[in-house]
């Protein structure tokens, strides 16, 4: 998700408050089809799961992450050039261990080789799920 370069500097995490159109639209999506939030982004590599939802929380998300992806970072990739496809890996072997039936995977990385059914591409990360679509487009992964 986009981070807006504002002047709400969150000193724990080093970071700026996410932007907030775009935290509206994960909020209404949430409210509209009440998904589990499972983060796959770097970030779990440095926040706990709680730390994560205390920045959330910050930011205005009123959905919790339930969980993270592993991380198969210098674990089974090791390139710049598979860092696509080891988050695509990591969604797939997530979604595959708990036999989830029904998922959307977002990302300004291209997943959509390896994710090409329930996944929604953010190519702006300035914009991300403020896109125009991309809001109706998880919607109806979601909700099929």
């Amino acid at each position: 998700m986009y981070v807006e370069n504002m002047r709400q500097w969150y000193p724990k995490f080093n970071r700026y408050r996410l932007n907030g159109g775009a935290v509206k639209i994960l909020n209404e999506i949430c409210a509209k089809v009440d998904p589990i939030l499972i983060l796959s982004s770097d970030w779990k590599n440095d926040y706990s799961i709680a730390d994560m939802n205390e920045f959330f929380e910050w930011c205005g998300i009123t959905h919790k992450i339930g969980d993270y992806t592993s991380s198969l970072w210098k674990v089974r990739f090791t390139s710049f050039q598979q860092l696509e496809e080891c988050r695509a890996a990591e969604i797939l072997l997530y979604v595959h261990e708990r036999e989830v039936e029904n998922y959307v995977a977002i990302d300004d990385l291209d997943l959509s080789p390896w994710i090409p059914n329930n996944f929604v591409h953010t190519p702006n990360s300035n914009m991300g799920i403020k896109t125009s679509n991309v809001r109706e487009k998880i919607i109806k992964i979601l909700t099929i």
